[in-house]
């Protein structure tokens, strides 16, 4: 049986936590966290990481506070400069403020959202410390250093959460086990749906 079944059988209360590095990530959770804070057996555990607590790239604290959604942790660390260096100075920092706050929270599950270069630190941290990733959004093809990061994230995570079945052929190509491949969309359009019943 692999790790990750084995924390999600001996847990009777799981305790998810969910990373956000952008303001783009939380528009394809928002929905499923908000499910999640309703199940009574989740404890579900925010943290804030990345941009996503930087005002100029939209600062999302507010968001969540309007969701009615606790932050339980931040993790500061960008390295500001927008070239190659930085980006890969702000991932290193990454594994290194998240894997601390890994150790207090001590996670069932992590979960990374998408491809964003910062996605790698919760990728790497959970992954050095045996602790279950579930990845959102992986198999999906751009062309891009994009594409390098989700399909690296993929081969680091436990369960695959993914928009469409072509995604999910790709994982199961790289050599991902299909009992933990699950086609389950993409929640963005749980936003555009309620977008277009409200009439805004």
């Amino acid at each position: 049986m692999s790790s990750f079944a084995l924390k999600t059988l001996n847990s009777s209360m799981r305790k998810i936590c969910v990373v956000i590095t952008a303001r783009a990530s939380y528009s394809r959770i928002k929905t499923a966290l908000i499910e999640l804070q309703k199940n009574p057996s989740v404890n579900l555990m925010v943290v804030l990481a990345g941009s996503s607590l930087i005002d100029k790239y939209g600062d999302i604290r507010g968001q969540l506070s309007q969701d009615n959604l606790k932050v339980t942790a931040e993790a500061y660390h960008v390295v500001d400069g927008g070239d190659l260096i930085s980006s890969a100075k702000t991932v290193g920092l990454g594994i290194n403020e998240l894997s601390s706050i890994f150790v207090q929270l001590k996670p069932d599950l992590v979960v990374t959202i998408a491809d964003r270069f910062e996605t790698m630190s919760t990728a790497v941290a959970a992954s050095f410390m045996n602790i279950p990733l579930a990845h959102i959004q992986g198999g999906e093809v751009t062309g891009n250093i994009d594409e390098k990061v989700r399909h690296s994230i993929t081969k680091l995570a436990d369960l695959h959460l993914v928009s469409t079945q072509k995604s999910k052929e790709r994982i199961i190509k790289m050599g991902e086990n299909p009992d933990y491949v699950h086609v389950t969309g993409c929640p963005s359009i749980d936003i555009a749906h309620q977008v277009l019943c409200s009439g805004n």
